[in-house]
Formats: structure tokens, sequence, C-alpha cells
């Protein structure tokens, strides 16, 4: 846990002292600082997060399921066994492939950026909980969230080849093709809470034992990974959320429902409106989740748009005094979730943290 405190403290320095006005015209190294750094703790971990040991296996042991694994997965991978060379090395390129994107699109998307760095550290599926994790879906999040730039200047060709190449790392990536007719409408803040209310009600509505099993069996004979996820754990994926899953919905659902009813006053160009759709669709996946934990995987591919969206809420603020007290409240709240990472942090394998660098720390 020290680590991540000490990487959090690190990065709050770093990007206050990028909100003085002296140090703006330096913003740009500082976000290229902690992107290093991020790239130095993700990188070079070893042994963390619930994947890390399930690919390691199979790679070591030329596991015949790992040769099930997409096309582009596998072939990566092919190449670093084919060189004798050890699983560490395969999963440092890889997970350097996702952070190369991630990279870019804070890069391309960042507003505020003390805000868009400090929310990605700590959120949901963020740096410390999703970086270490699903690696094959991580580089399709990354390809997805580069794309989003040919989305926005209707180059459809390259956002469909992009999420193609996306998919043949995790076949889920599928899902993302129809959002091109999707992401780049600009809906009234009042449609979205409508869409929000009927999601919930829906929520509501599988809550009926005999609606949920029908909805389950339809899922079980979907293509690909209906039935994988139908089975995994004893249908695990297909239960409602524990008590400490609905509280940390309802700790994301705030600022995401503020932001959908002052969608006009923050949100301005084409990419922020486009950011805010993604948001949106997380905001509706995590809700369906509240009863089928499988929308999470869903939601994965989302959550990352909150880092740019999120902050846009500042623009709430008419003066200096208002924006600081909100960008403490931000960081407050961020905080809260790195108390809740605490305590799920040995469940999800991402404590103790250890490193190829020859260190660990508990």
């Amino acid at each position: 846990m020290i680590v991540y405190i000490f990487a959090y403290m690190i990065f709050i320095m770093i990007f206050f002292a990028g909100t003085v006005r002296t140090v703006r015209p330096y913003e740009k190294v500082i976000l290229l600082l902690a992107c290093f750094l991020t790239w130095v703790i993700v990188a070079f971990s070893q042994s963390v997060g619930p994947d890390y040991e399930s690919y390691k296996f199979m790679y070591d042991r030329l596991n015949e399921s790992f040769y099930k694994q997409e096309y582009f997965f596998r072939l990566f991978a092919s190449i670093f066994i084919n060189l004798e060379l050890p699983y560490a090395w395969f999963y440092f390129s890889i997970t350097s492939f996702y952070l190369l994107f991630i990279f870019y699109a804070f890069y391309q998307y960042r507003n505020f950026t003390a805000l868009n760095f400090l929310m990605f550290i700590v959120m949901p599926y963020g740096l410390i909980e999703g970086g270490f994790n699903y690696i094959r879906q991580n580089v399709a999040l990354g390809i997805f969230y580069f794309s989003l730039v040919a989305l926005s200047d209707k180059k459809w060709l390259k956002y469909f080849i992009l999420n193609i190449c996306g998919a043949l790392f995790h076949k889920s990536a599928f899902v993302l093709l129809p959002l091109y007719f999707i992401l780049r409408k600009r809906w009234k803040s009042k449609i979205c809470v409508m869409i929000f209310l009927m999601s919930l009600c829906f929520t509501i509505i599988l809550g009926i034992p005999a609606v949920k099993t029908s909805l389950i069996y339809l899922i079980s004979l979907l293509p690909f990974y209906g039935s994988t996820y139908a089975d995994f754990r004893d249908g695990a994926f297909l239960q409602g959320l524990s008590l400490k899953g609905v509280a940390s919905y309802i700790y994301q659902m705030i600022p995401l429902l503020l932001l959908t009813l002052y969608k006009e006053r923050v949100i301005y160009t084409k990419i922020e409106n486009v950011l805010f759709n993604v948001t949106f669709l997380s905001f509706i996946t995590l809700t369906f989740a509240v009863e089928l934990r499988i929308f999470l995987r869903l939601e994965y591919y989302f959550v990352f748009a909150k880092v740019f969206t999120i902050p846009l809420l500042l623009r709430l603020c008419n003066d200096t005094r208002s924006r600081t007290i909100w960008f403490l409240i931000m960081i407050a709240w961020f905080s809260l979730y790195l108390g809740a990472l605490y305590l799920t942090g040995v469940e999800k394998n991402l404590i103790p943290y250890r490193s190829v660098l020859g260190f660990e720390v508990y």
C-alpha cells in the first residue's frame, strides 16, 4: 500500500505545481514526467493483479488454452516464445503498448491535467486497479481511445480498422464497431436523464428472478463469451453486485449524474461530446451491472472517458475560490477510492506490489 500512497502523493505535488500560472507553459513536460512514472510502476511490475499468474502459467508451459486466445495477442506472444524470452519481457512489452495509447489519449484529450491524471490513478479500473490486469482487453481499450479522433473527424474506415485490430486482441471489442453511429450524436441533457431513469427501472425489473433467469439464458446463447460467462465460477458474472459494489456504484453515480444534468453547460467541443457519450455509456452499463455483473466487462471500455469528462464540471465554477473548493472536493473524492482500494487490494492481488527492478512493497 505504501507504494500506491507514495505514487499518489508524488502525482498530487506534480500536478499542483502544474496548476500554478507560471508553471503552465511546462504542462507537457509535467505530463511526460507523470506518464514516465506510470510506465515504470506498471510495465515493470510482476505478479500483480489477478491475471498475471494465469497468463504466466500458460506462457511458460505453452498451455493449449494460450493458443485459443485472439490472433494478434497469440501472434505477439509467439514472437517472444520463439525467442525463448521470459514472460516478464512479454508482459512488459504488451503493457507498454497499452500505455502508449493511453499517453496519446492524455496528450490529445486533456483539459484539467491535474484532475485528469489523478482520476486515472485511483478511479475504478484506473491505473492501480486496471493497469495491472486484463492485458488483452487493455490493448483493445487503448486502441479504442486512439480511434476516437478518427470518429470525431468522421473517418469511419480508420475507426473500423483500428477497432477490428483491437478485437484481434480481445473479441469483446467488436461491440465498439456499431458505436460509430452513436458516439457523434449530440443528445440533450433531458433525453440522457430519461435514458438513465429507464435503465434504472430495467435494473430494478432484473431483480425479479424469472426475468433475470430468462435474460441469463439468452446471454448463454451468445457466440464467443456467452456460455463462458454463464458458467464462469458458477455464474458469478451473472449475479448482482455485493453491498460493497452497490456502495461503489453510488459513489461513482454522483459526479456522473451531475455531468449528465449540466451537459449543455460543460461540454463544448466535438471530442468532448464524444467523450461524454462514452462516459454516459459507462453510466448506463454500470447501472445494469448492479444486477448483472457481466456489464462491468463491457463498462471497462467506457470508464476511461471519465478521466476527461468529470473534471469538466469545474466549468460550472464562476470564480477562483469556487474552483479551488471544487478542486479540493474532487481530490477528496479520489482519495476515498484509494481507501476502498486498500480493502480489496489483497483480494485482487494488487497488494503486495512487486517489481522486476528488485523491490517488493506490502
